[in-house]
């Protein structure tokens, strides 16, 4: 078997899930051989892992929780005119490898480049249209959020069969649209002991850790809380983005990537984050207090808050940073013990190789 990957590099959630379901696929099909289309953190995460052919992708400017819409029009005017280049280089190293099956997320690449080839192509992505519609019923939508939903509405059409993990509990498959649950890298029972994981981390004192993912946007985040955090008796670890050029409070520690992330979070007294679906579903199988800051017009960034709304603490801005880390403290035992509640399943990946052998076999 023959599989070809399109992946998109903006951040590390993307590429982490595709790591494990690639894994998944290993273990039952050996011999499956892998090519994997990706660019900038995708392409630093994966290019000593597997077969990679680098192309150019999105790019998200900026460093707040907002997304500039018009600067990132004026970024990535140009895209769609790589798309040819990339097309053609993939089509290139194809007449050594010709996939099976074209798997992809939001880079729409990955539709086209099974077009050309002729084979199918199985979407993955985190964006759900029936929360959508359920948030609609609650909540203004502006010209922003219809724009990025009519885009992802554009791509699910274009693929045979779109694969939506899912923060809540799965419904039913319709036409070319499927669920699974969310993917976990690794599960807190495969780590050792917190006591054993504190001195292999060299922790005094179980810390608060940040996660804010590959891109600069988000940034934001992590400077407020470095403001605020000499008021603070804890400990704060910030993994992610861009932040080498800040000077960090004493009780803060920033790593730029680390991969026994999960190590610290099993460690942590709770987890801040932006509202990515990958980070989330770690904290709630972690069962971690969490305190969410969804980048404002990113709608699967708000669809994710907004399915674990009575699990997680929500806040829409970093403006009063001190004042909601404050209550986040203080809510720290009551929000695990909501999270405790939480009981879906991180069997994606499990779940995701059997649709693809359906779509093998059809």
């Amino acid at each position: 078997m023959k599989l070809l990957f399109v992946t998109t590099g903006i951040g590390y959630g993307d590429p982490t899930r595709i790591h494990e379901i690639i894994l998944e696929i290993k273990k039952k099909y050996p011999k499956t051989k892998i090519l994997i289309a990706c660019y900038d953190n995708s392409y630093n995460y994966f290019r000593d892992k597997f077969p990679t052919v680098r192309i150019k992708g999105y790019n998200l400017p900026g460093k707040s929780l907002k997304l500039n819409f018009p600067l990132m029009v004026i970024k990535n005017i140009f895209l769609p005119a790589t798309w040819i280049t990339n097309i053609l280089k993939i089509r290139l190293i194809n007449r050594k490898f010709i996939p099976d099956i074209v798997i992809s997320d939001i880079e729409p690449l990955g539709p086209s480049i099974a077009r050309v080839l002729k084979k199918k192509c199985l979407l993955f992505f985190g964006y759900d249209p029936d929360m959508y519609k359920e948030y609609k019923k609650h909540h203004k939508i502006n010209y922003r959020i219809k724009v990025w939903t009519h885009y992802f509405k554009r791509l699910y059409n274009q693929a045979d069969l779109a694969i939506i993990p899912v923060l809540h509990k799965r419904k039913k498959a319709r036409l070319r649209l499927s669920y699974i649950n969310p993917i976990i890298r690794l599960l807190p029972e495969e780590l050792h002991d917190k006591k054993i994981l504190m001195k292999e981390l060299k922790l005094k004192r179980k810390p608060i850790v940040v996660m804010l993912g590959g891109s600069k946007v988000g940034c934001e985040l992590a400077e407020e809380v470095n403001k605020v955090a000499k008021y603070f008796k804890e400990d704060f670890i910030i993994f992610g983005s861009h932040l080498e050029d800040i000077e960090f409070a004493k009780n803060v520690t920033y790593h730029r990537y680390n991969p026994e992330f999960l190590k610290y979070l099993k460690v942590s007294k709770g987890l801040i984050t932006l509202a990515g679906q990958n980070t989330l579903a770690e904290g709630m199988i972690y069962k971690k207090a969490v305190l969410c800051f969804p980048i404002k017009d990113h709608i699967e960034q708000i669809l994710n808050a907004y399915t674990l709304q009575d699990y997680i603490m929500v806040s829409k801005s970093t403006k009063g940073m001190r004042r909601t880390l404050n209550k986040f403290i203080k809510e720290i035992p009551k929000l695990q013990k909501k999270t405790s509640q939480y009981k879906l399943k991180p069997n994606g990946a499990k779940q995701f190789l059997k649709l693809l052998e359906i779509a093998l076999q059809e």
